[in-house]
């Protein structure tokens, strides 16, 4: 059975205020504790030589795209999109990939 790759990088509006962007970022470490879905969790700051748009990315694997939909779909994410990711954000870029596995 393939998993799915879940991956989302975005960099932050120029006029975010620095405390806003670390409470964003702390609050992004906590998705593993409140979706126990997630498996191979990786968060960090983008060090890319070559692209440089995205500040920060995450990669997450689930082992189904029912367990994706299930993350995107909860009221906790909806929330978190809406009312703290969107306001901060002014780029992002989110794949989703079938993996062998």
């Amino acid at each position: 059975m393939n998993k799915i790759k879940h991956i989302c990088a975005f960099s932050f509006r120029d006029d975010t205020e620095p405390a806003d962007r670390e409470r964003m970022l702390a609050e992004i470490q906590t998705f593993p504790q409140k979706f126990p879905a997630m498996k191979q969790w990786v968060f960090n700051r983008n060090i890319s030589q070559r692209d440089d748009r995205f500040s920060h990315a995450f990669v997450v694997e689930f082992e189904s795209e029912v367990e994706l939909a299930s993350y995107l779909n909860s009221e906790s994410h909806e929330t978190f999109v809406k009312e703290r990711f969107k306001p901060l954000i002014k780029e992002r870029g989110i794949i989703t990939l079938e993996v062998n596995g």
